[in-house]
C-alpha cells in the first residue's frame, strides 16, 4: 500500500489545468446528448423571466395582452443568447488564440494547449446552443425577423474602448484581462436563468449546461492569466490591472439599446433614456467574483482592485 502524503503526490495530480483536462469528456456539454428543444416547448410557459425584463416594469408603459407579453419575453430570450454569443465570440475566443500563440508569455506546456484546445470547443459549442435556443424561440413565437448587433452589446464597446489606440503586446494584454473579467464572473450572469423554475425547462437547463462548464473554464483563465501576470513587468502589470478593472466594468454595464427592440416586438415605444432612469434607481446584479479574488490573492493584489469596479448600470 503507498503511504505518499499529499505533498508526495506526482505533480499532475496536484495540477489543476491537468486534472480539468482529464476529467473533460466527463463534464463538458459537448460530450452529453443533445437537448430536444423542440419536443420539450411548452407555448403556455415564458422563456425568461419577467422580473429580468425592464421594458415590463417601465412606469407609463401600458399593459400587454398574453400573447404580446410572450413575445416580449421570448424577444428577451433572443437577447440573452444573442450576449451571450457575442461574449464567446467577440472577446473569449479571440483570447484563447492569443494566449495559444509563443509570443504571449503564459504556462507552455502540453497540458495547457489542451485546456485551451478544450476551451475553444466548448466555446464554439456554447454559441450552437445558443443558437439553436434562438431558433426554437424565433420559429415558435413568429420572431424570425429579431437579430441583436454582436457589437452593440455593452461590455463589447467596452473591450472597443479600452484597447482604443493600442497595439501589440499591449493590445493583446487588454484583450486577455477582458476575457479574464468574463470568465471568472460569468456564472453568476448564467445563474439567474439556470435556477428559474417558472420558465421553458429547456432553456434553463441549457444555461445550466453552459454554467456548469463555465465553473471549469473560471480555472484554466485564472491559472493561465496568472502566469501571464507573474512574467510582466511594472508597467505591464499596472496596464493588465487597469483593463481589468474595465472589464468588471463593462460586464456590470447595463445593455438599453436591445431593449428597446425587445420591446418593439410588441409594438411599445420606449427610448434608451428611459431605461436608463429605470437602470439608475436599481441595484446592479453582482457578479461572482470568488474565482478572481482566488487569482488576485495568489498574485498578491490587493482585493480592493474588484471593489474598484463600479457597480452601477
Amino acid at each position: 500500500m503507498s503511504t505518499n502524503t499529499p505533498t508526495q503526490r506526482p505533480s499532475y495530480e496536484r495540477d489543476l489545468l491537468a486534472q480539468l483536462t482529464l476529467r473533460w469528456g466527463r463534464r463538458v456539454a459537448v460530450k452529453k446528448d443533445e437537448l430536444d428543444l423542440d419536443g420539450h416547448f411548452d407555448p403556455d410557459l415564458p422563456d425568461f423571466p419577467e422580473h429580468l425584463v425592464p421594458v415590463l416594469s417601465l412606469q407609463g408603459v401600458e399593459p400587454l395582452d398574453r400573447q404580446a407579453r410572450q413575445r416580449v419575453l421570448a424577444a428577451a430570450w433572443i437577447a440573452y443568447n444573442a450576449k451571450t454569443a457575442a461574449i464567446e465570440n467577440e472577446i473569449i475566443l479571440p483570447a484563447c488564440r492569443l494566449m495559444l500563440e509563443e509570443r504571449i508569455p503564459v504556462r507552455r506546456d502540453d497540458v495547457s494547449y489542451t485546456a485551451l484546445h478544450q476551451t475553444i470547443i466548448d466555446e464554439h459549442f456554447h454559441i450552437l446552443m445558443c443558437q439553436n435556443a434562438v431558433g426554437v424561440a424565433k420559429r415558435r413565437r413568429g420572431l424570425d425577423d429579431l437579430a441583436f448587433d454582436p457589437r452593440g452589446w455593452a461590455v463589447v464597446q467596452g473591450l472597443d474602448r479600452a484597447r482604443e489606440g493600442l497595439s501589440g503586446f499591449e493590445r493583446d494584454l487588454v484583450e486577455i484581462a477582458f476575457s479574464l473579467a468574463a470568465e471568472t464572473t460569468i456564472s453568476g450572469f448564467l445563474s439567474s436563468l439556470a435556477t428559474a423554475e417558472d420558465i421553458q425547462p429547456m432553456n434553463r437547463i441549457t444555461v445550466d449546461m453552459h454554467r456548469r462548464d463555465e465553473s471549469g473554464h473560471a480555472v484554466v483563465f485564472r491559472e493561465l492569466a496568472g502566469s501571464l501576470y507573474r512574467s510582466l513587468d511594472g508597467t505591464e502589470r499596472a496596464l493588465f490591472r487597469e483593463a481589468l478593472i474595465s472589464g468588471l466594468t463593462a460586464f456590470r454595464a447595463a445593455d438599453l439599446d436591445p431593449w428597446v427592440e425587445v420591446a418593439a416586438v410588441a409594438g411599445l415605444r420606449i427610448e434608451s433614456g428611459q431605461l436608463a432612469e429605470w437602470a439608475s434607481g436599481r441595484p446592479t446584479p453582482r457578479r461572482d467574483t470568488g474565482p478572481l479574488q482566488l487569482l488576485l490573492d495568489d498574485l498578491g493584489i490587493d482585493q480592493s482592485l474588484v471593489d474598484a469596479a463600479p457597480q452601477s448600470g
